[in-house]
């Protein structure tokens, strides 16, 4: 996955439009949107960019596929009260993910 594909990905996934992650950066939209056209970005935004879409610089910029993108960072939306952001090596995010599943499962069940 390029970095244009991600920082698209991730501004979906945390409902930003381009103008308001362009605002967290402190660029235009317009800059927003060639970045996820997969121009350039000057080095001086890619930490902010991180920060705002809450990833690591090393995983934005790295070309990495789409079934490893979950397991660098998940988050899960409960309700509208908070939001469980976890973040595990690849190799124990598919054993994690079954556990969470099964507790929520478990649990979540209204009696």
């Amino acid at each position: 996955m390029t970095t244009g594909t991600k920082i698209r990905h991730f501004r979906e996934k945390k409902r930003l439009s381009q103008e308001e992650l362009a605002h967290l950066v402190g660029v235009s939209q317009v800059t927003i949107g060639n970045w996820e056209q997969g121009k350039s970005i000057k080095h001086e935004f890619i930490r902010k960019l991180a920060n705002a879409l809450e990833v690591s610089t090393d995983f934005l910029l790295e070309d990495v596929q789409n079934s490893n993108l979950q397991s660098h960072t998940n988050s899960e939306n409960i309700g509208n009260d908070f939001e469980i952001i976890i973040k595990a090596p690849n190799h124990l995010f598919d054993d994690l993910n079954k556990k969470m599943d099964f507790i929520i499962n478990r649990f979540g069940e209204k009696k």
